[in-house]
């Protein structure tokens, strides 16, 4: 039963990888045998994740570059075909919001989110689906959110990307499905991490409380709560599950 959720042999990059979520899932991936390529922007980030990848006795490759710039990540996916052979799994996780309410919010503070949050995974899932193709396997995981089903106030371009990244999902999972690459994605709810610990919904007592209590769990999740998921769509285990949102929220989105 473990050899269906194995990875051996397989070379995954991690998008936003240099903290959070994202370092958590490049964890993952690792420990069940993938050679990970760790991507952010944060170049000491990312060379924390790469270490703590090392220490754990997995193998991984770190590669500094913005999502949103287009050549950049084209060329990082050249590099991965070049070095390491192929580009198996791509977990499309870097991301943000901006706090700003529809009313507010300016056409190029819309346009970043929006850039960032959609576009740039549309791109990198478009670059790295040709080697896939070619090879006839591939797994592409988009990191979307409750907020692509759920809204909550000062957060509308946010829900709009993300909204938008699952519909991408599924229309890149019709395309490409008879091909052999499987397109999903995960929706975390609200997650608590170390490096997200100073937002203002987790320093405020109150707010984190209700967010809690919004969860038929009545709490917040864990940073090392999507790894499970991330693992099953990234192998063999998910191989006849496509176009899916696979919703990790505590029970947010089901409680009245």
């Amino acid at each position: 039963m473990t050899r269906m959720f194995s990875l051996d042999g397989r070379v995954a990059m991690v998008t936003g990888a240099s903290r959070g979520l994202g370092r958590a899932m490049a964890l993952a991936l690792a420990g069940c045998g993938a050679h990970v390529v760790v991507n952010g922007r944060n170049a000491e980030g990312i060379a924390a994740t790469h270490a703590a990848i090392l220490a754990a006795g997995g193998a991984a490759t770190a590669m500094a570059f913005d999502t949103t710039d287009i050549a950049a990540a084209d060329a990082a996916v050249e590099r991965i075909e070049a070095e390491l052979g192929h580009l198996d799994i791509l977990v499309n996780n870097a991301g943000y919001g901006n706090g700003r309410s529809g009313s507010e919010t300016t056409n190029e503070e819309w346009d970043e989110i929006i850039n960032v949050d959609l576009n740039a995974c549309f791109r990198l899932a478009r670059k790295a689906s040709v080697g896939m193709i070619r090879r006839g396997w591939g797994r592409i995981i988009n990191i979307s959110s409750v907020n692509a089903h759920i809204a909550r106030e000062a957060n509308a371009s946010y829900c709009a990307a993300k909204a938008g990244l699952e519909g991408m999902t599924r229309a890149l999972a019709v395309e490409w499905g008879p091909k052999g690459v499987t397109v999903n994605a995960i929706a975390p709810g609200y997650m608590m991490t170390p490096d997200n610990m100073a937002t203002a919904l987790r320093v405020d007592p109150v707010q984190r409380e209700r967010f809690a209590q919004r969860t038929a769990l009545g709490r917040w999740g864990q940073g090392d709560e999507l790894d499970g998921a991330v693992v099953y769509l990234a192998g063999n285990a998910s191989a006849y599950c496509t176009g899916h949102v696979l919703v990790v929220d505590g029970g947010m989105t089901v409680k009245i």
